[in-house]
């Protein structure tokens, strides 16, 4: 049994995998929580597992805290993915490979694994990434662009009149806060379909693939065609495990 774990900027997602079937899982905010307590909450009712692989963008104190508890709780040694030059097929753009983020690397692992043929993965977070792979694992590049929270709070942070309230993302927002929500939606859809046709109108044609946690709210102001695959990074660290 393999725990598989997803450690973005504001959340940690996992879930466990065994004979290539995901089983049990679970999500949390980890913005305020203290890792001990948060990991505790999560983990510390689970078998143990043979393997632990991890990808996380959170940074090396957030690392170091959960190699400290994978080992003193489940004496085992946390494996952290970074991204290579190449690794299951695909190869990368960057010069410099270990300075692209981990999950990106990942969700293309997954997406060149799961469609054989090319495709733009789109990864809708904290950030909002969208990376182009040829059909023979070749990244092109790609774009990283604040996502809708991240838009929203430059708003409350630079303006002097528009306060951080909640509020329903309207196309026709008729009160600021209404106004806030649904320009930061509208924005990041308006974006992934127009960045992703310029893509294809420069490269050629591939399948859309959408992930992350917010490509729920942002798939229905969509316009082009796109394939929802919520386990994607989770799918990429199979592979990975698979592989290694």
């Amino acid at each position: 049994m393999i725990l598989l774990a997803d450690v973005g900027n504001s959340r940690i997602k996992w879930t466990l995998c065994e004979a290539g079937v995901f089983q049990q899982r679970g999500q949390a905010n980890h913005v305020e929580a203290s890792w001990v307590d948060l990991l505790e909450d999560q983990w510390l009712g689970l078998a143990r597992p043979t393997r632990v692989l991890i990808v996380s963008v959170a940074g090396p104190e957030v690392r170091a805290a959960l190699t400290r508890w994978i080992r003193q709780v489940w004496d085992t040694e946390a494996e952290f993915v970074t991204s290579t030059a190449a690794a299951c097929g695909i190869r990368n753009s960057y010069a410099e490979p270990e300075r692209m983020g981990a999950d990106r690397w990942v969700a293309m692992i997954a997406a060149h694994a799961l469609t054989g043929q090319g495709c733009y993965v789109v990864d809708c977070g904290t950030a909002v990434t969208i990376d182009a792979l040829t059909i023979d694992g070749q990244h092109l590049g790609g774009v990283i662009m604040p996502g809708m929270r991240l838009m929203r709070e430059a708003l409350y942070r630079e303006t002097r009149q528009i306060p951080p309230e909640s509020g329903e993302a309207r196309l026709f927002g008729q009160s600021t806060r209404d106004g806030v929500w649904g320009g930061a939606l509208y924005t990041v859809a308006s974006a992934i379909d127009g960045i992703t046709g310029r893509m294809i109108a420069d490269h050629g044609p591939g399948m859309r693939l959408l992930t992350g946690g917010d490509a729920q709210a942002v798939m229905p102001c969509l316009q082009a065609e796109y394939r929802w695959e919520p386990d994607l990074i989770f799918k990429g660290l199979q592979v990975i495990a698979d592989q290694s």
